[in-house]
């Protein structure tokens, strides 16, 4: 197995070894040994503004900036190589969520550790900035089994379907007597969420349809609201968020998307955002999806294809140039072999092979 990653690089967030303006093409990293020796066990990698996250059968390594200790280390220094986080070693990471400045990571045992910065509450600690781990507290103390990160905030799930949020509140605020969550996904200033019932709820910032709800005259929406959904379309197994934008995936392995199209994110030609999910035509037998923060898509298929689109100012297409794309692009010919997993952070991808 290889972890390869393209995109903006600027602080040494693709583990690379050096830092650059950008990489366009997909390019194997270089990975510890312990790291090269696990990558298929387990594994999920995503990137913050700047920084990237790998967790790998209960282990954590990180890279890029680190000025708010968001890589949790005291130092405060970029990293242009994958190093393992060792304060995280005895907590068994079974799930990571990377905020613009702060990096959230959930446990076997249902813990929820944070670390970086908290000007916005979004760690729900009394200091600004957390260097080392800070433990992101319930309120009925109940374990976490989700996670997600947005720009200024973050949101968890129990496993009684209780939603816990901390950070800023100016847009996305805690709702009371909401329950029977099964998924949350953060965006800049938004959130969305799937229920029990396969129905979409959202509410914060809608100035692109990104809740789901005609922006003309409702440029925020304050309490949850329901995301129009055709149940003939199939039953949502996945669903994420960029910053303004969201795809779902189905059970019949198809992806819609709807919010900001502004840069293509959206997967159609026309300019023009959406505030009801529509199905991205092109592709079919998807089994993952992963929404870059700063307006990039990626789908990858059942034969081990992988599929890009949206802003690509900083080669986060990993296409060999800088253009946006409006259509998804096949960009499997840049890889030697199967693509098994991908994730994706503010402009920069990656994609275990």
């Amino acid at each position: 197995m290889q972890l390869f990653t393209w995109g903006t690089n600027s602080h040494g967030q693709l583990g690379q070894g050096f830092e650059s303006e950008l990489v366009s093409v997909p390019t194997a990293t270089l990975i510890p040994k312990e790291l090269e020796q696990t990558i298929s066990k387990n594994c999920q990698i995503t990137g913050g503004g700047n920084h990237s996250i790998v967790i790998s059968n209960g282990r954590v390594w990180g890279a890029g900036l680190d000025n708010t200790g968001q890589l949790c280390s005291s130092e405060k220094k970029s990293s242009s190589l994958f190093s393992e986080i060792h304060a995280l070693a005895a907590c068994n990471v079974i799930a990571v969520a990377c905020g613009w400045d702060f990096s959230l990571f959930l446990s076997s045992n249902g813990t929820l550790h944070g670390c970086g910065s908290n000007t916005f509450n979004q760690l729900g600690i009394s200091s600004k900035i957390a260097t080392g781990l800070t433990d992101l507290q319930h309120t009925d103390n109940e374990p976490f089994v989700q996670v997600s990160a947005g720009l200024r905030h973050a949101a968890a799930v129990t496993n009684t379907g209780c939603l816990q949020m901390w950070g800023v509140e100016k847009y996305v605020n805690q709702p009371t007597g909401f329950s029977g969550t099964v998924k949350v996904s953060c965006g800049q200033r938004h959130i969305v969420t799937l229920n029990t019932q396969n129905k979409l709820v959202a509410w914060g910032a809608n100035n692109h349809g990104q809740c789901g709800q005609d922006s003309t005259n409702t440029k925020h929406i304050k309490d949850p609201s329901y995301i129009e959904w055709d149940e003939s379309n199939g039953i949502i197994v996945d669903f994420c968020s960029g910053w303004t934008h969201s795809l779902l995936l189905t059970d019949r392995q198809q992806v819609y998307s709807w919010g900001r199209n502004t840069y293509g994110q959206l997967g159609r030609e026309s300019y023009g955002n959406s505030f009801l999910p529509m199905r991205i035509p092109e592709l079919e037998g998807i089994t993952s999806i992963a929404a870059g923060s700063s307006e990039h898509s990626m789908a990858l298929d059942k034969l081990g294809q992988l599929w890009t689109w949206g802003w690509n100012e900083h080669g986060s297409l990993g296409n060999g140039n800088t253009e946006n794309e409006f259509r998804p692009v096949n960009i499997s010919h840049f890889f030697p072999g199967s693509i098994q997993s991908v994730g994706s952070g503010a402009g920069h991808s990656f994609a275990i092979v």
